[in-house]
């Protein structure tokens, strides 16, 4: 499946290249974790091979931060960028990621759900982990204290939103700000959602939160600001080698990932 994917997505890459030059954007990258384990785990991405991701964008990319992109969002004409965002609030940011990202000079935007930072909640897709999960508290201060490091808002405890009553999907954007803003002090802008459930009310608790604008997991390229509470992002999995790696960055496996999520949306079941 993995090579037949590879080779649809080398045939699609010189038309999206092209088209991505033709009409440029700035492609948000979505990371999870960056660790040895667990092994095959597909959102964990080996060390060694990140490390070879942040040289390519080093060398051959714009690098901004989450902040700079929405910002150049705004303008008519949008030049070329990516930026690089985390989620969940792992510990191997800090362990494994961050002096990756500071030996390439590159910011990041790390989303962060508070009962995990609590750490009275730990993300159910890794229940036996001998190491402690997630950044704590004061983890997350040294970070937010820093220029490269942008903390954003993934909930309170990581539901999935639509599955949810109005008042508790309104609970979980508008509590989880308030409460990274009231434990880190500084202003909390960027919300993203938890496995990308959402739709017009959550995009709407969003706004009225006071979010600035909000990442979804859907593909593609950004090129305005038309839809700032629903910002495309490009998943990187621990299968994605240089190949792969540059082939997403000039967007050969957006229509692939399109068809997946069309796929997906129309098998799953509806939320009562």
């Amino acid at each position: 499946m993995t090579l037949s994917r590879n080779l649809v997505a080398a045939s699609l890459t010189p038309v999206t290249a092209l088209h991505q030059a033709v009409r440029p954007g700035i492609r948000v990258l979505m990371y999870h974790r960056v660790s040895v384990q667990p092994a095959g785990d597909q959102l964990t991405v080996a060390p060694a091979l990140f490390t070879r991701q942040m040289d390519i964008l080093a060398r051959s990319c714009r690098v901004v931060s989450l902040d700079q992109a929405v910002t150049e969002l705004h303008q008519e004409r949008v030049q070329p960028a990516v930026a690089i965002t985390f989620d969940d609030g792992y510990r191997d940011f800090l362990t494994q990621a961050l002096p990756v990202l500071r030996r390439f000079g590159l910011p990041a935007t790390i989303f962060v759900t508070t009962r995990f930072s609590d750490q009275t909640a730990a993300h159910p897709r890794y229940p036996n982990t001998d190491d402690r999960l997630h950044l704590d508290w004061s983890e997350l201060r040294e970070l937010a204290a820093s220029q490269d490091i942008t903390i954003g808002s993934h909930t309170v405890s990581h539901p999935f939103l639509p599955a949810l009553e109005r008042a508790a999907s309104w609970q979980e954007i508008a509590d989880s700000r308030r409460l990274l803003q009231d434990r880190l002090d500084l202003p909390i802008d960027f919300f993203c959602y938890p496995s990308g459930g959402h739709g017009p009310r959550e995009v709407d608790h969003v706004a009225k939160a006071g979010f600035r604008a909000a990442v979804t997991t859907a593909p593609g390229l950004n090129r305005n600001l038309h839809r700032p509470f629903e910002l495309t992002r490009t998943e990187i999995t621990h299968k994605d080698g240089e190949l792969a790696f540059r082939m997403k960055l000039a967007g050969g496996f957006d229509p692939l990932h399109a068809l997946l999520r069309f796929v997906r949306a129309n098998s799953r079941p509806s939320a009562s």
